[in-house]
């Protein structure tokens, strides 16, 4: 026997999607019971609604690798030997299962899905602005200590996952000045969340964003181009006085100074030191990791004993950095290969095929987050961690389904 929702069914689906994103940087607890609160959405319907519904997720090739990819994480751990770490990480992953398909057949409209982006455009900004405020004025912290207090420290967020909450306001704001609504306010609020973003300090995300501007310009007409130009201008004012923070003018400094490719004089540095290099950093990291999936070809070495592989090679080389403890694959496409060999890794890397496929089909929204994940999965590994399982198993497919 089914449950119908009263009323308006699809005004709760809006405020569950509303409580999702805002709790992706709110709370851990609620972001949680948000997720699972989907499956309870999903049956409480009608009885042939839910049978239409499990018809279209059926025939829905993309939802169907979401869910072969999940299967493929639970097989490694049948030949995990920390089978207690191979259960914590499927159930950190097990979103995958379900999420992406609810997603998938949930309708929700166009005037919805305005109302949903115009709050988010608001609300994210405004909670970026009051961590910083607690951070400058209350705790009386320095600019430059934003990131490793407020974000890492205390809300345990690495800025890897926070940059796609921020894409929100950016490709909203962006989406209302090229309609040329409320131009000001849009405007005011596309330069606030650039700084924000530039603030993070993250160089994939910057050099995304930059790529985007100039396929923007590259595809515009001539009187668009001078729009992009003027907010590019704009941007790049901001991006210039944001330079000036120590975060952000040392991590380049670091990286235009002391990048190198050979990988003798990597191994040599990194041994002797804890360098601050990150590029460096990840380049050593992606050579282990093929070594030890070189090894364990074809079925790799579990889902719970990845992590304690690397720490291995860690320590045959003397790699400081990663001896600290817990540093991963920085790489979501060699984790998959290493973790569940070629059946986790193709199917990872046939997904994320698709999901592209699927973004530059519809464009918008939907392409910038795949393309994005798809870019940052190479230098970090976001399926360790809850919120870049949101990130794969919501976001994406959410803004997959084109509504604007």
């Amino acid at each position: 026997m089914s449950i119908s929702l009263p009323k308006n069914r699809e005004t709760y689906f809006l405020i569950l999607l509303g409580i999702t994103f805002i709790s992706f940087i709110l709370s851990y607890a609620i972001s949680n019971i948000a997720i699972f609160l989907f499956i309870l959405y999903f049956f409480i319907d009608n009885k042939k609604s839910i049978k239409e519904k499990l018809h279209q997720i059926k025939n829905n090739k993309i939802v169907l690798l979401y869910v072969l990819f999940f299967v493929a994480q639970l097989i490694g751990v049948f030949y995990s030997q920390n089978i207690d770490i191979a259960k914590r990480k499927v159930l950190i992953m097990l979103p995958i299962f379900f999420l992406p398909a609810i997603i998938s057949v949930e309708k929700l409209s166009k005037n919805n899905w305005n109302k949903l982006l115009n709050f988010l455009k608001y609300a994210i900004l405004s909670i970026f602005v009051y961590y910083l405020f607690i951070h400058l004025v209350i705790e009386k912290r320095t600019l430059n200590t934003f990131v490793h207090f407020t974000l890492n420290e205390r809300l345990h967020i690495s800025q890897f996952y926070l940059v796609f909450i921020l894409l929100i306001p950016i490709l909203e704001s962006l989406r209302q000045i090229n309609s040329r609504n409320n131009l000001l306010i849009n405007i005011i609020l596309l330069l606030v969340s650039i700084m924000m973003l530039v603030l993070l300090g993250n160089k994939t995300a910057l050099l995304f964003l930059i790529l985007i501007t100039i396929g923007l310009l590259i595809k515009k007409g001539i009187k668009e181009r001078k729009k992009v130009i003027l907010i590019v201008g704009l941007s790049l004012i901001i991006g210039s006085i944001a330079y000036q923070l120590p975060i952000v003018k040392n991590r380049i400094s670091v990286l235009l100074k002391t990048t190198s490719f050979d990988m003798k004089k990597i191994i040599t540095k990194n041994r002797f030191t804890i360098t601050k290099n990150t590029l460096e950093h990840r380049i050593l990291i992606d050579y282990l990791s093929l070594k030890e999936i070189k090894k364990a070809l074809p079925f790799g070495v579990g889902t719970g004993d990845f992590q304690e592989k690397l720490d291995k090679q860690y320590k045959l080389v003397k790699f400081r950095f990663g001896m600290q403890g817990d540093v991963n694959n920085h790489n979501q496409y060699l984790e998959e290969f290493l973790k569940t060999g070629i059946l986790g890794g193709f199917l990872f890397l046939i997904l994320v095929f698709m999901l592209l496929k699927q973004g530059f089909h519809i464009r918008g929204f939907g392409l910038v987050f795949a393309l994005f994940f798809a870019i940052a999965s190479m230098v970090e590994s976001y399926l360790n961690r809850q919120h870049g399982v949101v990130v794969f198993s919501f976001m994406i497919p959410f803004f997959l389904k084109k509504r604007h």
